[in-house]
């Protein structure tokens, strides 16, 4: 694979800024690890079982996120870009499984105290929202080609 970090130089200021939102946004991900108490109040019936399927979606999504943010920055490519189309995809699915269980059954016991009172829908419906912004920009020419078109350094 191409080091594209080495051709960061050679991107103009939007491409620069939306690697740089687009890392920092998978980043955020890592904030998904909340999950875990919710997995283990399901496995311990307090809370309904429902919630164990986004649960593990948001720890799946938190573990590859560092590993992701990483190819985003150093590689770049048809694989990372895949890579992240599959990412955004996958955590869309978690954030829409959350607020069909939010509706459904109404919110996990274990995420009650995170909340303090506050509308459990704002943050799976803001994350959905953001997901979709960089999953459609993806998809645009101008951004997909910071993956498919990297450039040798010059030599001097």
């Amino acid at each position: 694979m191409q080091e594209a970090s080495q051709n960061t130089a050679n991107l103009g200021r939007s491409g620069k800024i939306f690697l740089f939102g687009l890392i920092v946004w998978i980043l955020a991900q890592l904030i998904r690890l909340i999950a875990i108490p919710l997995i283990t109040s399901v496995a311990n019936g307090i809370d309904p079982a429902g919630w164990m399927y986004p649960a593990i979606l948001d720890v799946v999504t938190a573990i590859f996120a560092i590993p992701l943010a990483i190819a985003v920055w150093k590689w770049r490519g048809f694989t990372v870009w895949t890579l992240t189309i599959v990412y955004f995809t996958l955590s869309i699915v978690d954030h829409i499984g959350a607020l069909t269980n939010l509706i459904l059954i109404g919110e996990p016991i274990a995420f009650e105290q995170f909340n303090g009172g506050g509308n459990p829908y704002t943050a799976p419906v803001v994350q959905t929202v953001l997901d979709v912004i960089f999953f459609g920009l993806l998809l645009m020419p101008r951004f997909r080609d910071l993956f498919f078109r990297l450039e040798e350094p010059k030599r001097s």
